[in-house]
Parts: C-alpha cells; sequence; structure tokens
C-alpha cells in the first residue's frame, strides 16, 4: 500500500500539524472575522462621531428637535422637563445625575420600566462576561482545534470533549440553578419589582382618579343589555355613565368630507390672499413716484413723511372726515362675494383659485364659491344626523359598551367579575382605555368578524415569517460569500476585491441590510392588529410586540445563524458528506461573527442615529420655512413623535436573546452586548427625558412580556449546546443540559402559573393597605377602599332578613374530621399543629444554641442577616437585589410618586360625557379657518364672507404675510389650539 501521496503520513513527526479534520479543511489562519469586524466598526464609528457632533452643535440652538420637552406649552407643568444648561458640556453632569424616577413621573411607566429593562440587559450581559469570561475564554483560546483570530474564543475551538463540562457549570450558575442563579432569579425579582411598581403607580390619586382608570369597555355585549338601566342593575349602583356606541359610518363620512371641504377652501384663501398681495405689491413697484425736487420741503406740513392728520392734509373739517371714512368703510362691508371684491381689485375672476369637482362632471368652478356652499350644507346635515343618533333611531347599535364607575375599585372589581352566564357573551373586557387611542373601526366589528379576522391575521403572519426567510437566508450566505465565491463560478470576480472591500460586504453589508429589512415589519404588523380588531393603541404595541419578538427570533436569530454555518461548510459538506457532523459543529459558533457586527448597527449606529434626529431637524430647521399654510406649521410645531413601544422591545430583547445563547458558545458576544445595551440606554434617556412622547401608554404590560420573552434566550442556549454536545459526542455533558432545560421549562410555569394574575390586575387587599398607608403619611388616599364590602356590591344571589337577623349566641364548630362518622378528639389537628411546631422551634434553639458555643454565633447572625434582612433607606446594593419583596416593596416603591401632583379631573369639561367615548363625529366642531393677514385688507374681508355666506369661522389673527410674500404665525395663537386633558 502506498503513502506518497497522502499528506498525513508523518503528520505526527517532527512537529507536523497533524491531520485533524480542521487542517485538511484550512481552517488554520484563513480566518477573516478581524477583518470583516473591523471593516463594520470604523464605519460605526465614524459615523457615530459624525452624529454625535452634529447633535452636540446643534443641542443649544434648536431645542424644538432636541428639547421639545421643556418648552412646549402643550404639555403640563409637571410633564415638562427641566431644562439642561446651554454650554458645550456643563450639561453633562447634570444629565448623568439625573434619576430614571423623574422619567417615571414626567413621562409615563413604559418609559421608565424601558430604561430599566435596557439596564437589566446591560446586567445581565455584564455579569455573563463576570462568570463566563474567566472560565471559558482560557478554554476556548488552548482548545488546540487550530481555529484562529474571532473563532479562536469560541467553542468550535475545543477538540477535547472532556471539556465541555466546564460550559456545564457555567451554564448552571450564570442561566440558573437551585443554589446559584443569576438570570432566572433576575427574571423573577424583576417580575416582583414590576407588580409592586405598577400597583403604586396605578393605585396613586394622581392615575386612579382619571377617567380611564375608571372605565371598563365591554365586547360581545348581547342586545337583551345594551341598555343602560339593565346594566346598572348588573354591575350596581357605582355605574356612573354608560355609552352604549352605535354605529356612525355615514356620520363619520360626512363629517370627513366637512374637514376635507374646509381644508381645501382654507388653502384657496390663502392662495387667493397671496396672489392678491403679490399683484397689490406688484402695482406699488410699477408706480412712477414723484421727484424729490417736486416734494414739499421735509419740513413742509404737506410732506407725506410729516405726522398730519390726512383730514387736515386734504383741508376737511375731522367731522366731514370722519363721515367719508365711515362711507368707505360700509361700503367695504359690503362688497359682493367676486365683482368688486378687494382681492377684484388686483386680481380677475378668472384668476381666482379653481377646481373640477368629481360630482360636478369635473367641470371648472371657483373653488372658494363651491367650498363655502358645500360647507352650509354639510353643517345642517350633521347635526341632524347627530340628533338621531343621539335619540337611538339611527344606525345599528354595537356590540360594545363602556361603563364609567365611581371608583377604581368599582371598575377593577367588574373588569375581573364573570359578567354573564354565556360563553364568550360581555368579553373580553378592557380597562384603561383612554378616548384619545380608541381605534374605533374595531369596534364596529361583531363577534365573528373579529374571531375570523383575528385567525386570519395570524396565518398571515406565520405565512409572512416563513417568506420573510427567503431575504434574511440570502443576508446569512453574504457573510460568508468569500467561499461561497469559490464554489459558485459567477461569483468569483469577488476574490479579486481588496480586503477592505470584501470585510464590508461579509461584515457591514449584512448586518446593515437585515436591520433595514427588519425595520419595515412593525408598521405591517400594526396594520395587521388593527383588521384583527384590537380596541385601542396600546393593545395594538402589545400585539406587535408579540408577533415582532418572533420575526426577530425567527429572521434575525435562527434563519441567519443556520444559513450562515450551513454556506461556510456546504462545499465540504458536498465534498465529504461524513464530515457533517464535525463541520457544522464549528461552523455554527462562527456564525456568531455576524452578530458582533449586528450589535454595532443596532446600538452604536442607531443609537447615534436617534441621537441626531436628522428627519425633525430637517423638519423644523428647513422644510418648515417652505410651509406656506399656518396650520401645517402649527402641526408640524404641535407634533412630537410618539414611542412605540411594540417596535422597542423585541429588538434588545432578541439582541438580549442573542447574548444569553451565544454566552457559553462565543462569549465576546456577551461583551459587546453589555456596552451596546448601555450606550442605548443613554440615549434612550436623553430622548425620553427631553425629547420623545410617550403619549402611547400600555400601563408597563410591555415589561413583563419581554421578560417572559428573555427566557426563550435561556431554552436556545441550552438547545444549542446540547446540538453541539452531541455532534461532538459529549454524551454527559449533553445529559446535564437536558436536564437544566427541564429545570427551567418547571421554573417558566411555576413562574407563570404564580404571577401571571398579578401582572394585569389590581389586588384587593391593596385598597386596606393604602388606608393604613394613608394615616401614617400624608400622601393622599385615592377613594378605593369600600365600607362594607358586602353592603356596597349588588346584592346578586339575595340576602334577605340579613339586617334584622337576631345573634342566636356562638356558633358551635367541630374542628375534628367532618366526614367520618366518628369525629374524635375536638382540636386534635390545630393540638398536633401547635405540638410540631413547638418541637421545631425548640430543636433549631438547641441547635443554634450549639453553633454559637462552637464559635459560629457571628456567621448565622451574618446569614440571618442577609436571609432575612431588616429593611433600611439606604440598603446594600447587593441585598436590595436578593430581596425585592423587602426593599421593593409597595409600600416603598409609593414613595417614588410625588405626593402633590394635580388632581387631573379638575381640567375635565363639564360636558366630558359627550366628548369622550363617543366617537369624534360625534362631536366634533366645524374646522376653525386659520388664513394670513394682509395689508391689502383681502383676509378681513374673506373671514366675513366665510361666516356669512359659507356659516364657516375663519380668523387672520396670529398669521400675517411677510414682505416676501411668505406665510408667517405664532402657532400659540392657533384657533383650534385646546387644552390637554388626561382622561
Amino acid at each position: 500500500m502506498d503513502f506518497g501521496d497522502d499528506s498525513r503520513t508523518g503528520s505526527a513527526r517532527d512537529d507536523g500539524d497533524g491531520g485533524t479534520l480542521s487542517k485538511q479543511l484550512g481552517n488554520n489562519g484563513d480566518s477573516a472575522s478581524l477583518a470583516s469586524l473591523m471593516s463594520t466598526l470604523l464605519p460605526v464609528l465614524i459615523y457615530s462621531a459624525v452624529c454625535l457632533i452634529i447633535f452636540w452643535f446643534f443641542r443649544r440652538k434648536v431645542q424644538r428637535v432636541y428639547s421639545p420637552r421643556s418648552i412646549m406649552h402643550s404639555l403640563f407643568a409637571e410633564e415638562r422637563s427641566t431644562p439642561l444648561p446651554q454650554g458645550w458640556f456643563n450639561w453633562l453632569k447634570p444629565f448623568w445625575k439625573q434619576g430614571d424616577d423623574f422619567v417615571l413621573n414626567h413621562s409615563s411607566l413604559d418609559a421608565f420600566l424601558f430604561l430599566r429593562y435596557l439596564k437589566v440587559l446591560s446586567l445581565i450581559c455584564f455579569f455573563g462576561c463576570c462568570i463566563v469570561w474567566p472560565v471559558l475564554m482560557p478554554l476556548h483560546a488552548t482548545g488546540g482545534n487550530g481555529l484562529t483570530e474571532l473563532e479562536r474564543v469560541t467553542i468550535g475551538n475545543v477538540s477535547d470533549p472532556n471539556t465541555f463540562f466546564a460550559h456545564v457549570a457555567v451554564a448552571w450558575v450564570f442561566f440558573g440553578t437551585v443554589l446559584c442563579c443569576f438570570i432566572l432569579f433576575t427574571i423573577y425579582r424583576e417580575s416582583i419589582y414590576y407588580i409592586n411598581l405598577r400597583n403604586a403607580y396605578l393605585l396613586s390619586p394622581y392615575y386612579a382618579n382619571r377617567l380611564s382608570s375608571r372605565t371598563v369597555l365591554f365586547q360581545c355585549v348581547p342586545p337583551a343589555y345594551r341598555d343602560a338601566a339593565r346594566l346598572r342593575k348588573v354591575f350596581g349602583d357605582s355605574v356612573k355613565h354608560v355609552w352604549i356606541l352605535r354605529d356612525t359610518i355615514d356620520l363619520e363620512h360626512l363629517v370627513d368630507e366637512r374637514t376635507k371641504t374646509a381644508t381645501r377652501l382654507e388653502r384657496a384663501e390663502i392662495q387667493l390672499i397671496k396672489m392678491a398681495d403679490r399683484a397689490r405689491r406688484r402695482g406699488e413697484r410699477a408706480a412712477p413716484a414723484l421727484p424729490e425736487h417736486l416734494l414739499p420741503p421735509t419740513d413742509s406740513p404737506h410732506h407725506p413723511a410729516a405726522a398730519i392728520p390726512l383730514a387736515r392734509l386734504l383741508r376737511l373739517r375731522p367731522r366731514s372726515f370722519q363721515k367719508i371714512q365711515r362711507s368707505t368703510q360700509a361700503s367695504l362691508k359690503h362688497f359682493p362675494d367676486v365683482n368688486g371684491s378687494v382681492a377684484g381689485q388686483w386680481i380677475p375672476a378668472d384668476k381666482r383659485p379653481r377646481h373640477r369637482p368629481l360630482g360636478n362632471f369635473l367641470r371648472s368652478v371657483d373653488t372658494i364659491k363651491w367650498t363655502r356652499r358645500r360647507l352650509k350644507a354639510l353643517n345642517p346635515a350633521i347635526a341632524k344626523l347627530r340628533r338621531k343618533l343621539h335619540r337611538g333611531t339611527e344606525g345599528r347599535p354595537l356590540e360594545s359598551v363602556f361603563i364609567e364607575f365611581a371608583t377604581q375599585s368599582d371598575a377593577q372589581r367588574a373588569y375581573q367579575t364573570l359578567a354573564h352566564d354565556k360563553p364568550m357573551f360581555m368579553s373580553p373586557r378592557f380597562i384603561g382605555i383612554r378616548p384619545d387611542e380608541i381605534v374605533w373601526d374595531s369596534l364596529r366589528m361583531n363577534w365573528f368578524a373579529r374571531m375570523a379576522r383575528r385567525f386570519a391575521m395570524l396565518a398571515a403572519i406565520v405565512a409572512a415569517i416563513i417568506f420573510w426567510s427567503i431575504p434574511s437566508a440570502f443576508i446569512g450566505t453574504l457573510t460568508n460569500i468569500e467561499k461561497l465565491s469559490q464554489m459558485v463560478f459567477f461569483l468569483e470576480w469577488i476574490m479579486l476585491l481588496p480586503k477592505v472591500v470584501l470585510g464590508v460586504i461579509q461584515g457591514l453589508l449584512p448586518a446593515l441590510a437585515l436591520s433595514l429589512l427588519m425595520a419595515i415589519v412593525p408598521w405591517i404588523l400594526r396594520g395587521c392588529a388593527r383588521v384583527a380588531g384590537e380596541p385601542s393603541l396600546s393593545d395594538i404595541e402589545l400585539y406587535v410586540q408579540s408577533f415582532y419578538f418572533g420575526f426577530q427570533v425567527v429572521q434575525v436569530f435562527l434563519v441567519t445563524t443556520l444559513t450562515s454555518a450551513a454556506s461556510a461548510a456546504f462545499s465540504q459538506i458536498l465534498k465529504d458528506p461524513l464530515s457533517a457532523k464535525d463541520l457544522l459543529s464549528e461552523n455554527l459558533p462562527k456564525a456568531s461573527n455576524f452578530y458582533l457586527s449586528y450589535i454595532l448597527i443596532q446600538c452604536l449606529a442607531v443609537g447615534a442615529g436617534n441621537l441626531l434626529r436628522l428627519y425633525d431637524l430637517l423638519r423644523h430647521g428647513i422644510m418648515a420655512r417652505f410651509v406656506q399654510n399656518p396650520r401645517v406649521k402649527w402641526r408640524v410645531w404641535k407634533r412630537v413623535r410618539p414611542v412605540h413601544w411594540g417596535g422597542w422591545f423585541p429588538v434588545f430583547t432578541n439582541m438580549g436573546v442573542i447574548a444569553i445563547s451565544y454566552s457559553c458558545i462565543a462569549p465576546v458576544v456577551l461583551g459587546f452586548a453589555s456596552v451596546g445595551m448601555y450606550v442605548i440606554y443613554l440615549v434612550s434617556k436623553y430622548n425620553l427625558l427631553f425629547v420623545e412622547d410617550s403619549s402611547i401608554d400600555t400601563r408597563g404590560l410591555c415589561y413583563p412580556r419581554a421578560l417572559k420573552h428573555l427566557l426563550f434566550g435561556l431554552y436556545l442556549s441550552e438547545i444549542c449546546l446540547v446540538g453541539l454536545f452531541v455532534l461532538r459526542s459529549a454524551f454527559y455533558p449533553m445529559i446535564f443540559m437536558i436536564i437544566f432545560l427541564i429545570f427551567t421549562a418547571l421554573f417558566h410555569y411555576s413562574l407563570s402559573e404564580a404571577l401571571a394574575p398579578l401582572l394585569a390586575n389590581l389586588p384587593r387587599t391593596l385598597a386596606l393597605e393604602i388606608e393604613e398607608l394613608s394615616r401614617t403619611d400624608d400622601f393622599p388616599s385615592p377613594g378605593l377602599s369600600d365600607v362594607g364590602v358586602a353592603d356596597s356590591s349588588p346584592h346578586i344571589f339575595g340576602q334577605d332578613g340579613d339586617e334584622d337577623e337576631e345573634d342566636d349566641g356562638p356558633e358551635h364548630v367541630t374542628l375534628g374530621n367532618r366526614g367520618g362518622s366518628n369525629p374524635g378528639l375536638e382540636g386534635s389537628a390545630t393540638l398536633g399543629r401547635t405540638f410540631a411546631k413547638v418541637s421545631w422551634n425548640a430543636y433549631v434553639k438547641a441547635v443554634t444554641a450549639q453553633l454559637h458555643k462552637i464559635g459560629l454565633g457571628p456567621v448565622l447572625e451574618r446569614i440571618d442577616a442577609i436571609i432575612r434582612p431588616e429593611y433600611s433607606p439606604t440598603p446594600n446594593p447587593v441585598m436590595r437585589f436578593l430581596h425585592p419583596s423587602t426593599f421593593d416593596s409597595f409600600a416603598h416603591l409609593r414613595e417614588l410618586i410625588p405626593k402633590d401632583l394635580p388632581d387631573p379631573t379638575s381640567t375635565y369639561p363639564e360636558d366630558y360625557v359627550f366628548k369622550t367615548y363617543y366617537p369624534p363625529e360625534m362631536w366634533e366642531p366645524a374646522p376653525k379657518l386659520w388664513i394670513p393677514k394682509d395689508e391689502g385688507g383681502v383676509s378681513a374681508q374673506e373671514v366675513e364672507h366665510c361666516a356669512r355666506y359659507g356659516k364657516v369661522e375663519a380668523t387672520d389673527e396670529g398669521a400675517w404675510l411677510q414682505e416676501d410674500g411668505k406665510v408667517g404665525c405664532e402657532v400659540e395663537q392657533a384657533p383650534f389650539w385646546e387644552e390637554r386633558v388626561l382622561y
């Protein structure tokens, strides 16, 4: 047998490289992971530095972009943020010292919990580095499998299967076991913290007294109960108002037409005023001016510059001049609509604004005259239809009913009570929905349409996840385009590219493409949520959060990981199918290199972009200068883009899942994720303090859902480790990981069973606790407790004669066995429990005394202080982390809520019943026109003509035409400015 041509012959002698599979496949020294990482890091750092410099320069100059929450009068005083100093660097210290509780009290509970979530993720990754790096990084670096660069510190570089016992031990400590746990305990303690904080926030008077906190939405209400009197009988005298909705689709069409018609009229009026002003100024410039030598001397009383009354200049008596002036003004007031109007002095009738209505067979009409007549006809029609809807003679009744209760406690009782004896009736129920976030189209659906739409959208989303995998898989293959180019002939030109360009293609381009691909998914899901019938904007965000996380895990993690690993080993597997097991075990950890670039893009680049806010800077700094409509200027100034929590939480939850999943496979990911999460935390803290609007309020429900999603990282990490152990034939470590996988599932189930009812509901016992706490501090009680719950609740089952029943003496109670014929000794069960308790206490005292004798007393005291600590206002951070029930209880977190917040109900209008839980078309007032004032008097006449001929209110106050013909306005004087009301 001839071995002369075998490269493995003698490979173990003379310091040869050996003949292992990894060596033969060329894994020694051909890695480009560092080049790909640097090709991503350098552009990201440059982009982030540019964004930071621009932000640093414009932060002081453009406060509307970088500090609107400090200057906008549309916010309440308790919502505005304290402005930062305007220096170059003196604002950093106040910003750094600003606590997150300021966001809680000036923004929303969701904003505060989002910041906390980012800190929790950063903390998990940081402690993961402290636990994993000292053990696994040296083992991976000296694994002996011949990998280089970043792959050297992955599990793929480990050749000895016995080394995997270290991975099992680290996973048990980092992920969580009965004795040593971090991630599982962190999720548990954050759930406890969330429950206590949410209860303290929602039960504070500032929130509990709001209308939305006392109003419950019932859907699928049967026809028999669409009656206010019957609903009052069901829920008792605590019902204040009942909104029984009707289908207002016809009224909505009329109101929409009125709004569009008024907008068209306003644009036409502005166009007419600008045209007339331009023609007037052109005429004044064209008029010849008298030469200076023909003018009287400057000291002459007849010089134009002299401040002499016009009556004296015309040599008229003052009384005669006033008579002429009054007659002239009277004639101006009675100018006809077109002919002889003020604008007609400079603009002929055929040059006035015109359009071609579809209802007029596209014939050209005068826009101003036509819209005025149309508005004059629409207003009575809308008023008539509204009266019919209020009387209940028009529109089909809907299955949705809003009920306002006297207190939050009554609303919670109705919300948590089974209201109907038949399935699916008067369910689902929602509480805390504000009137301005209701999706009225969803409330028009019946139960069958809502159920059918929900299942249809579920099927559509599942199909979208499957088909979305195609571009995601293509992006995953780009991470190994160099190896693919060696296999595919038409990609050979890629090998000719410089290393820098190749690193950008394999590192920066896939991460950027995947980020952009996933950025459009939340908007698609919001449309699906509306079609599925979600009743409010906050419920839409919760819907988006659930499904967007599924998109993130499948596309960003699973598909990209598998395609990246498969594309790297595909050609070798085709050559040697028997090597598939070893190839996959080596190339799966290499997929982590892509996620280093992905974290850089999502944390540094996206964070810098969010801090720069380029679109807002262009909109307010440049685009707003070209807007020639006062209403649009007002909208641009007033509108602050809200934060969509359903699109933010899943992105960083998935990054946490990736970091946890690769914590024992490629520990470098933990370091990148820890720093990246903290950068995003700082950016988000600034934006939530000074820039962004968190009006979409889920009442903190996104936070526990994100914590549950984080557990998928544990499952995926454990499954990946089990798979790698199987590929490496490490069966004993595999068995230990399977055991821990079962433990994680049991913990997940137990945690959900214990905490699920507390995540969305307010416990009844807190009402009594608030009453007790109110006696010891000056925190006002929201009036949650009931004076005699049995008396205040409706007597549904009947309690006849309870008040007149006489006391017949103490009732005889038998404490023995009630089921058998021989009851036994009375009180024997209590006696047995008492004896067991006394015996156990005596045993504990005896053992404690013996331990004190041998000198372990201080140790026992220290252990007891750790297990059962006493409350302290400034606890040790470790003790606070270990005992959330002691240091972050309801009573202590209640102190985070300010006690001097105003009563939100004091701003409610008297007719709020007609303006809240009815659709806007039922109460929305007629539009007001806002046109600019001009020197020629055209705007004054148009305002009067709108009121006389179109019955439309218009004004030219607060807006004007400038010398250059552009429109200027004072946004604070907008005629449609309304004070915000916290419903």
